[in-house]
């Protein structure tokens, strides 16, 4: 007979010729273009985890350490992200500021001393360069912010960026001036940005001129109608901020149906403005159009003189205006090739030292579990090896090498498998029982062939009533049944007791 030890060598060895053999047929079979590709892959793989083994802290204190960096790096990371995902969502959305425009209007005089003619009041313009006109102008600069810095870059729009339209009207008889007493400017998109405007007509004479300043603003600002006004407490808004607005006042008043909350139910003041009781939500921001008015214009009263060559305004006019804020620009997300660079090197090297640590763990937790229980570590590793050896075989079967021991009939599994095994045998086990049965009652009614036709069908009848699985119901010796079963065999009650009991006793007489 075999040692078993020889025996399992000489398995170890077989596995490890049909591994080898496999291994030359599949590397006789493997394209060499596909081996270079994948060994360029294995190359560009990189270990990610960077996680050191559980309870190394209790060997290496200086783990903790290790440990606490990682979670302050995870909660940095966290921030960081959550400001680039602040960051981008600015940029999508308009950054303004307030910003003051300071608006100057002055006027110059030309001419306004004609030349004396031949004659007494006869005045010469000669070829007509020396007819009296005025310019009237108006200009503007954008003033610095409060506190800024002198490093800040200029504003780089000019003074027609800020208005989409500016209208000059004039106090003077339309008769002696045909060509018109109203001067409109319209932005147009392709419209050049100018410094200033500069408006030149003819005249000799003060006037008075009003000046009407139409501001762009993005998003457009519309003034309420005096009714929504009242009920909102605001004059002017963007329209995304009045349907806010409306949106608190009915949420402040309950004003949504309780079954569908899309429908708002107007109370008085509501129903003032809208003139119907009920309202669908999506519906409001076509319904308020009509209560949206255009916001007034700034207006500017100044006379124009002629009496001097240049005059100025003693007011200045100061206008609120939004602009793009400037520190816009730096909320660039910053991408430096350089840093990520370094920072992916640095976690190549973390990975690999982790992975160095590891290693050394599994090694000293398999020399120590050795060292402790030489015989339970041994089968538990050729167990491990065996089940390593089936899944690269590609062996379905359960280990042969836990079969050989008792604790794999103890686990938890196999009163469930007993259960489910027994359970789809019942209908075999049912036929075998109805068949020992049969046996049983054929056996009982054998009888020799000088007995009576009808003794067989009396006896089988009998033993259906007395007798159940063999066993006689009646055992009591005194019972009726007893005594007439021993009678009717002609034999004494008493005497032959035990063989009526049974009807194997019974069928050898």
């Amino acid at each position: 007979m075999a040692n078993p030890v020889q025996s399992r060598q000489m398995q170890m060895a077989n596995t490890s010729m049909m591994m080898t053999n496999q291994a030359t047929i599949i590397r006789k079979r493997t394209n060499p273009d596909a081996a270079a590709i994948n060994a360029q892959q294995v190359k560009k793989k990189r270990a990610l985890d960077r996680s050191i083994p559980e309870k190394l802290d209790t060997l290496v204190h200086e783990s903790r350490l290790y440990t606490e960096l990682q979670e302050f790096e995870r909660r940095l990371d966290a921030t960081i992200i959550r400001k680039k995902m602040e960051i981008t969502e600015s940029h999508s959305k308009p950054m303004k500021v307030k910003r003051t425009l300071r608006v100057f209007v002055s006027n110059t005089s030309s001419n306004q001393q004609p030349v004396q003619g031949e004659g007494e009041n006869e005045l010469e313009y000669g070829d007509g360069s020396n007819i009296p006109a005025w310019t009237l102008k108006i200009e503007g600069r954008l003033l610095d912010a409060p506190n800024a810095p002198k490093t800040t870059r200029p504003y780089n729009h000019k003074f027609s960026h800020f208005f989409k339209s500016v209208i000059v009207e004039l106090d003077r008889d339309p008769e002696l001036y045909p060509e018109g007493s109203l001067i409109e400017w319209n932005k147009t998109p392709d419209a050049e940005e100018v410094d200033g405007f500069e408006i030149k007509r003819k005249g000799d004479v003060n006037l008075k001129a009003k000046i009407y300043l139409n501001i762009d603003q993005q998003p457009p600002r519309y003034k309420l109608s005096p009714e929504l006004s009242e009920i909102l407490d605001i004059k002017e808004d963007t329209k995304s901020g009045i349907i806010m607005t409306l949106w608190q006042y009915m949420k402040h008043n309950n004003l949504q149906d309780s079954e569908d909350k899309r429908i708002i139910n107007n109370d008085a003041r509501l129903f003032e403005v809208f003139k119907v009781p009920r309202i669908a939500f999506p519906q409001i921001p076509e319904l308020i159009n009509k209560h949206l008015l255009p916001v007034d214009p700034i207006s500017i009263d100044y006379t124009i003189r002629v009496d001097k060559e240049f005059h100025q305004s003693r007011y200045a006019y100061d206008i609120e205006v939004e602009v793009d804020d400037p520190n816009k620009a730096k909320l660039s997300i910053p991408t430096s090739m350089a840093n990520q660079k370094e920072i992916q090197s640095l976690d190549d090297k973390i990975a690999q030292c982790v992975q160095s640590i590891n290693n050394s763990k599994t090694k000293r937790d398999f020399l120590l579990n050795f060292a402790t229980s030489p015989v339970e570590f041994i089968n538990k590793w050729i167990a491990s090896q065996s089940r390593d050896l089936e899944v690269i075989l590609g062996e379905s079967k359960v280990n042969l090498e836990e079969q050989r021991r008792s604790e794999f009939y103890k686990q938890g599994w196999v009163n469930e498998a007993i259960f489910h095994y027994t359970t789809a045998q019942m209908p075999l086990l049912g036929k075998i029982k109805s068949q020992y049965e049969m046996w049983k009652i054929n056996k009982y009614t054998r009888r020799r062939s000088t007995l009576t036709q009808d003794f067989e069908q009396k006896d089988l009848d009998f033993y259906k009533q007395n007798y159940v699985n063999g066993v006689y119901l009646n055992t009591a010796p005194d019972s009726e049944d007893f005594k007439r079963s021993s009678m009717s065999f002609g034999k004494k009650p008493g005497k032959n007791r035990k063989a009526a009991k049974c009807s194997e006793s019974y069928n050898s007489y």
